[in-house]
């Protein structure tokens, strides 16, 4: 009687992504600055193909090349800096995006612009939080579609604001939004959004969050229920100018 072999199943190959990864993770856990043999001993990669990848990590950015060796490039500190100035700002403004979802019933968001688009750092709503369906922590929408992103699309230049529209293929709103842009700014930045102009009847208003060099990100509040607009634009300019000074203690002055 034979017996039945049963091969084994061949390991899959890495995958290009996981080599890289392997390499940029030799550097969170070892020395700042590695030789080529370091990698390779790291990561059990061929020289060759340490040598390729580690080459095209460099000229991403993701990796320098110095005369000691290699290390992190400008894309990764530059990935870690901006990670923890979102960090930093949505501590600053946890307690005052609390404090204003319990005064007005509505969502409240935090967001921040990242090329042309709103990505969002926080929202509180309670029960209420997935009424407002499009948005999310960790969520990045168009800028042009939201309250939050025309505040921040309105601290810049209309010029920079064709630029990134053109990223997003956006560029047929451009007129209309350049005229919505021009009226936030006479407004302190502060933008109002009626429920009849939304396809999703949410009624919705945000507000700048300023530093000394400019927006660093906006709040805002939206609501499928009636919202009296006029009345909490102040209240959420408020909370907006709270999380500046908490951002930057001492700083009165606007830009």
């Amino acid at each position: 009687m034979s017996v039945l072999q049963i091969e084994p199943t061949p390991t899959p190959r890495p995958g290009v992504a996981e080599r890289l990864t392997w390499i940029l993770d030799s550097f969170v856990d070892g020395p700042e600055v590695m030789f080529l043999e370091d990698i390779t001993e790291a990561t059990g990669l061929p020289r060759s193909t340490a040598f390729r990848l580690v080459t095209q990590l460099v000229d991403l950015g993701w990796l320098e090349h110095a005369v000691c060796g290699y290390r992190l490039g400008p894309r990764v500190l530059a990935l870690s800096a901006q990670a923890q100035t979102h960090a930093t700002l949505r501590s600053a403004a946890s307690d005052t995006l609390n404090d204003l979802h319990e005064a007005t019933g509505a969502v409240a968001h935090l967001g921040v612009l990242e090329g042309g688009r709103v990505h969002y750092l926080d929202k509180i709503g309670g029960p209420l939080r997935n009424s407002i369906p499009v948005t999310g922590v960790g969520k990045r929408i168009a800028a042009d579609r939201g309250v939050s992103g025309r505040v921040l699309l309105a601290g810049l230049p209309p010029e920079q604001v064709d630029v990134l529209l053109a990223q997003e293929n956006r560029t047929q709103r451009l007129p209309s939004l350049h005229q919505q842009l021009d009226a936030a700014r006479r407004r302190h930045g502060i933008v109002q959004s009626p429920a009849e102009n939304c396809p999703m009847h949410i009624n919705a208003v945000a507000a700048p969050i300023l530093s000394p060099a400019g927006a660093i990100g906006a709040i805002g509040v939206a609501s499928r229920r009636h919202l009296r607009l006029d009345a909490l634009a102040p209240q959420v300019a408020r909370a907006a100018r709270q999380i500046s000074l908490a951002m930057f203690p001492g700083w009165t002055g606007r830009r």
